[in-house]
């Protein structure tokens, strides 16, 4: 397997398409849970597709162009989790081919092969959360343009407007995924390292980065939400506190295998010695790589596998390096299939909980699961004023409230005037027809909106509109 791919031809990117289609189609033929992050991410495309104005009528921390394009794909498809996964697919092929690329143009290796855009393809699909359209797998375009910007202006001395496009994916990166906003700082050591640099340099990057964040603000600006967008999305990390959807021992089991080989690999390149300059300081760029990976994942506000999309081209960078060392040709096929083969165990194990000890994987948090309310509150508009947004599956948003995080300075401190002025024009604007109140906020509410509180019957927890009793 590994010697088709060996060969330096643009043909090969077929194969790795099939290789990705082979490992995804048994769970795309299975029933493939919903996740609460995507659940979370439907809602938000859904609401912005209804013409609302996130940050502004749409409270949550999710990055202003990852939430276009789940608003785009809600517009087509509606809340399509098989649509999230087919996309995902073609922005996989995408990266593996723009990996491949910034490799052999800058001579990265010893020899020009599709070895590391398989290994790449492989990695991501390390496991079944990788296979979703999430915020960090889009971002993951834009390292790949960073690093080949970095790359190419140490080969080739890069003319000046390639620091303002290598600052743009710096921007737009940030804008899909807000913990890339590492890789300016790590960008500029990088530069200023491993290559010249003047002040101009530095400038157009800055330049760069900060064109497309304006083209954004004014967006915001223009529908009066500037200060929610920097509030809610720039400092949103401040405010929202951690989240464990799976547990420490999940992610530390998902990682083992590939920082093994990770680790061999560096003793590896090491031996094996003989590498030129340039391309001694690519592996020095990846090093900041994958400290800057480290980074974004303690950046984080949930843990959840996905955030581990982010070790992938560093690591596929390394694993490159070690599988074409191998000169036994045997040997690096027998090692390669043991690497695929542990690969596949963890992710199908995982999910269908074989060949694995068991308690190794406490995912259950991160499913979405059935409710008592989801009958009650099917197709119907809903506020959750809480966490737990599983509810939410079969109904629709209603009020800006989406995210408890960013609601709480409003909803559980309706003693300022302001506040509650606030909070009953929401709900004018946007009467919920169910209210479930997980935090115990509501009667406190509607003790200072009398009017507000006419309108609705306590059932539980739940409070319903009493034109829908």
């Amino acid at each position: 397997m590994l010697a088709f791919f060996r060969i330096n031809d643009p043909y090969r990117l077929i194969g790795i398409f099939l290789v990705i289609i082979a490992i995804r189609l048994p769970f795309f033929l299975g029933e493939m849970p919903l996740t609460i992050p995507e659940l979370n991410w439907m809602i938000v495309g859904e609401s912005i597709s209804f013409n609302n104005i996130l940050y502004l009528d749409v409270w949550d921390d999710l990055a202003p162009l990852s939430a276009m394009v789940y608003a785009f794909i809600d517009s087509v498809a509606g809340r399509s989790q098989l649509g999230y996964q087919v996309l995902a697919i073609l922005v996989v092929l995408i990266q593996c081919y723009l990996f491949n690329q910034l490799l052999v143009s800058t001579k990265a290796y010893k020899e020009n092969t599709y070895v590391p855009a398989l290994i790449y393809a492989i990695l991501m699909s390390a496991f079944f959360d990788f296979f979703t359209l999430s915020p960090a797998l889009m971002s993951g375009i834009f390292q790949l343009l960073i690093i080949n910007g970095i790359f190419h202006h140490i080969a080739v001395k890069a003319k000046d407007e390639q620091f303002l496009n290598t600052g743009m994916a710096l921007g737009l990166s940030a804008l899909f995924y807000l913990p890339t906003l590492v890789y300016l700082p790590v960008s500029i050591l990088a530069l200023g390292l491993y290559s010249s640099m003047n002040l101009k340099k530095y400038i157009l990057l800055l330049f760069g980065f900060l064109f497309p964040m304006v083209l954004v603000g004014i967006f915001f600006f223009w529908h009066g939400a500037l200060v929610d967008f920097f509030n809610y999305y720039f400092l949103s990390w401040l405010a929202t506190p951690f989240r464990e959807l799976v547990n420490l021992k999940t992610l530390l089991f998902i990682s083992i295998p590939g920082f093994l080989l990770l680790i061999f690999s560096w003793l590896k390149i090491y031996a094996a010695g003989r590498y030129n300059n340039h391309q001694t300081n690519y592996m020095l760029i990846m090093i900041l790589f994958l400290v800057a990976a480290s980074i974004m994942v303690f950046m984080s506000r949930e843990r959840v596998p996905h955030q581990l999309m982010v070790f992938v081209t560093p690591v596929a960078f390394y694993l490159g390096h070690l599988f074409l060392l191998i000169k036994r040709k045997i040997l690096s096929e027998v090692f390669f299939l043991a690497f695929f083969a542990i690969t596949l165990i963890i992710n199908y194990g995982a999910l269908y909980r074989f060949a694995l000890p068991p308690g190794i994987f406490e995912y259950e948090r991160m499913f979405v699961t059935s409710t008592p309310w989801d009958q009650l509150v099917r197709r119907k508009k809903l506020l959750i004023i809480g966490d737990e947004l599983d509810a939410y599956l079969n109904a629709y948003p209603a009020t800006p409230y989406l995210n408890w995080n960013l609601s709480r300075k409003h909803l559980s401190h309706v003693n300022s005037f302001n506040n509650l002025s606030l909070i009953y024009q929401n709900f004018l604007n946007d009467m919920p027809e169910v209210i479930l109140d997980q935090k115990q906020v509501v009667p406190e509410l509607f003790r200072q909106m009398p009017t507000i509180s006419s309108l609705y019957t306590k059932q539980g927890d739940a409070y319903v509109l009493k034109s829908n009793n």
